[in-house]
């Protein structure tokens, strides 16, 4: 599972993603982005791309609070059993989008609390596959809400963990965000397993565990 991942480079958003216009208001610098958290996320929206701020975890329309995030872990879908709930299925048809982030962490797994941080070796902000929907809480306000689709880790990561975040990659990343491409052979072709050496992974320290960090520090090799 992936839990924690970073943003920090916010004014390369929109050159990066081409997004005409602009950030919305509140989209702020965050090295260590937890589930339930608002962030940014790229979808087409009338012919254009643009970034809305949605929480990070899937809804269901009759959850009282976002406790469930954590239960049902809604923020990682794995890109091999996308199809197999009815939510997922229609939402990787009709609402795909992209999640902007400069690397994401490894917290560690069975036993081993070593964290890790992984972020493209060229530097440039990474896309994540993601899918979005909607959740209205008890007082009546409308959220959006996303989650990051996982594949398995690439052989040269160094990582406690066999997922990480599927990279859509430059060359796909219209064709991702496009509503018109339905058709579920073209949307496997883009799920398909990450690149090796796409990015690089190191160990960092333990102030990543706690989801009240946020400091730049976080990404700090150690």
């Amino acid at each position: 599972m992936i839990s924690r991942y970073a943003l920090s480079d916010i004014a390369a958003i929109s050159k990066r993603f081409n997004i005409i216009q602009g950030l919305p208001k509140g989209v702020k610098p965050n090295y260590n982005i937890s589930p339930t958290i608002t962030a940014p996320v790229i979808l087409s929206e009338n012919g254009a791309l643009v970034v809305k701020q949605m929480k990070w975890g899937l809804l269901s329309k009759g959850a009282k609070d976002t406790n469930s995030v954590f239960r049902y872990k809604t923020y990682n879908v794995p890109s091999e059993t996308v199809l197999s709930k009815h939510s997922w299925d229609i939402a990787i048809r009709e609402s795909r989008c992209i999640v902007p982030a400069n690397g994401f962490y490894d917290l560690g797994s069975n036993g081993k609390k070593q964290a890790y941080y992984a972020k493209a070796k060229d530097g440039r902000l990474l896309g994540f596959a993601g899918i979005y929907s909607s959740w209205q809480d008890p007082e009546g306000v409308t959220h959006g809400t996303y989650s990051v689709i996982t594949t398995g880790a690439t052989d040269d990561m160094p990582l406690s963990t066999n997922r990480m975040p599927k990279i859509i990659m430059p060359e796909d990343e219209a064709r991702w965000l496009d509503p018109t491409v339905t058709d579920i052979s073209s949307i496997y072709d883009m799920l398909r397993s990450n690149p090796v050496d796409l990015v690089d992974a190191y160990e960092v320290g333990p102030a990543v565990h706690s989801p009240k960090a946020s400091q730049a520090s976080l990404i700090d090799r150690i």
